[in-house]
C-alpha cells in the first residue's frame, strides 16, 4: 500500500493513481463504496496539479471529499430502492395479502386449517367456517409465515 512518503514523492499523481486503484478495486469488490473514495482521491490529485498544497491539507481535503462523495453516492444509489413488489421478494406470504383465491379444501370449523392454491403452491389458511370453492381474501399471515389468515369475499 502507498505510504505517506510515496504521496509526497509522487505529488498529485500519487493521489490520482491511488484513486484509480480504488476505482479498479470496486470492480473486484462490488458495493459502490470504494469508487466514491477513489473519486475523492482523484479530486485531491487534480487540485494538486493546479495548486501545490502541503500533505496535511491534502489529507484534510481527502477526508472532506471522501465524506462528500460518499453522501452523493448514497443519494444516487439510495434512489434506486423500490417499495414495489421487489420489496417483498423473499416474503411470499406478505405479498399475498389483499389477494383473492378459491378454497381448495374447506375450513370446517372456525380457526381450523383449509387450503388454497396459489399458482403452483398450496398454502394453509385459517379463517371462519367456509366450504371448498368459496372465495377468500388474504388478510394476514401467521407468525411462522406459513399459514395465511383469510376472510370471505
Amino acid at each position: 500500500m502507498m505510504t505517506l512518503e510515496a504521496f509526497e514523492t509522487l505529488g498529485a499523481w500519487g493521489w490520482i493513481i491511488f484513486g484509480i486503484i480504488l476505482c479498479a478495486a470496486e470492480l473486484t469488490v462490488p458495493g459502490a463504496f470504494l469508487v466514491w473514495i477513489g473519486f475523492a482521491s482523484i479530486a485531491v490529485g487534480v487540485i494538486n496539479i493546479a495548486f501545490i498544497i502541503p500533505t496535511v491539507w491534502n489529507l484534510v481535503l481527502f477526508s472532506i471529499f471522501a465524506v462528500g462523495f460518499a453522501l452523493i453516492g448514497r443519494m444516487v444509489y439510495g434512489g434506486l430502492e423500490t417499495d414495489g413488489d421487489g420489496a417483498k421478494l423473499n416474503q411470499r406470504a406478505q405479498a399475498l395479502i389483499g389477494q383473492v383465491f378459491l378454497l381448495d379444501e374447506q375450513i370446517g370449523v372456525a380457526g381450523a386449517v383449509g387450503r388454497v392454491r396459489v399458482d403452483d403452491t398450496v398454502w394453509r389458511v385459517r379463517g371462519p367456517t367456509l366450504p371448498a370453492g368459496a372465495q377468500v381474501r388474504v388478510v394476514g399471515v401467521s407468525d411462522d409465515g406459513v399459514t395465511l389468515r383469510v376472510e370471505p369475499v
